[in-house]
């Protein structure tokens, strides 16, 4: 047992030093799903009710994550009937629906129009949504970047997207306020310009728990498409183990994702979101002796000396292993700080 949380103590390492026309996809949504902490009453069609599966994968989204993922849910189940009415009842009474051209519809009536006319010439379309990041930007008012994957039909090819969804909360429910759709091409971005959101992170870092030591190292690689990072855990009471991770981005699910093995031969990998200011990242794998592992781990920049991570949700073969302590993991100086930066460190 000892090994198996060593283990997944690894698998935590390599989430806590990262703080980080016809064709076109069309969307329609139902009455907005009431996130957990609303209160008033809300109805629905039965065949809507959230399966318990459903409630237990959404308890563990963030508040403002379970704002959006109500949000696409409806949005996806009203699609799937070709409701445009519904659709545009997900608005507020002046939001705005932009589609992949620029082209503007304003108010529930213009949106409804819009997409019958759309579910009129495109029968039987489908669609998914990612959710990459989600932040606050004022007062009841939550925007979310994700990706989006549509079928005009079963046997045609998807087609890949993105778009900003905003939510505002009116009274007791959350509506979507903005839904702006671009052209996957339009918005491309290289590899190196979607990882450089993680580039703070390059140099030496260490971390020390009540029972644990950890350092990283991280750098990019020859290419600038990947940083790398080596990693050494220290538990008390069980062997060292070290590794390296490879941190880049995923062009399929349009996310930066991490890979990890370690000194023991165990893997990992999984994809971050962004909520706010704090990056989230899940990751599975699997131990050296075989069993199936898996973590989720919440980090963010204190600033460009500190950040802090904290675990949650740490499983090895089915069997729940507790909360891992939360860590203050800091930069070590280097010949580079100048002296006022050294002197802000030992004060922290």
């Amino acid at each position: 047992m000892r090994h198996w949380i060593v283990t997944a103590f690894v698998l935590v390492v390599g989430t806590i030093c990262i703080v980080t026309a016809n064709d076109q996809p069309k969307f329609s949504g139902n009455s907005l799903v009431e996130p957990p902490f609303q209160k008033g009453p809300q109805s629905r069609p039965k065949s809507e009710t959230p399966t318990e599966t459903h409630r237990a994968a959404t308890a563990k989204l963030s508040p403002h994550e379970a704002v959006i993922r109500h949000a696409a849910d409806a949005l996806l189940a009203a699609h799937k009937r070709s409701d445009a009415k519904a659709f545009a009842a997900n608005f507020t009474p002046d939001g705005e629906y932009i589609d992949a051209h620029g082209a503007v519809f304003h108010g529930r009536k213009a949106i409804a129009d819009e997409f019958a006319a759309f579910y009129r010439d495109t029968p039987g379309s489908t669609m998914e949504i990612e959710i990459v990041s989600t932040r606050a930007i004022a007062r009841n008012l939550i925007t979310s970047d994700c990706t989006t994957r549509f079928r005009s039909s079963d046997e045609a090819t998807v087609i890949p997207g993105k778009c900003r969804l905003v939510c505002a909360r009116e009274g007791d429910v959350w509506l979507v306020a903005s839904l702006h759709e671009s052209d996957d091409a339009t918005e491309a971005s290289s590899h190196h310009a979607q990882v450089s959101q993680l580039e703070w992170l390059v140099g030496d870092w260490i971390g020390e728990g009540r029972n644990s030591h950890v350092h990283f190292s991280c750098r990019w690689d020859e290419s600038g498409n990947y940083l790398l990072r080596d990693f050494s855990v220290e538990v008390a009471g069980a062997k060292p183990l070290s590794g390296t991770q490879r941190i880049g981005y995923d062009p399929i699910t349009q996310r930066l994702k991490i890979w990890v093995f370690d000194s023991a031969g165990g893997f990992s990998e999984g994809h971050f979101n962004r909520d706010g200011e704090s990056w989230v990242l899940r990751t599975s794998g699997v131990t050296s002796d075989g069993h199936v592992a898996s973590t989720t781990n919440v980090y963010t920049q204190v600033d460009k000396f500190r950040m802090t991570s904290e675990t949650t949700d740490r499983f090895v073969s089915g069997e729940r292993i507790p909360d891992a302590e939360k860590l203050m993991i800091v930069r070590k100086p280097s010949r580079s700080l100048d002296s006022a930066a050294q002197n802000q460190l030992r004060k922290n």
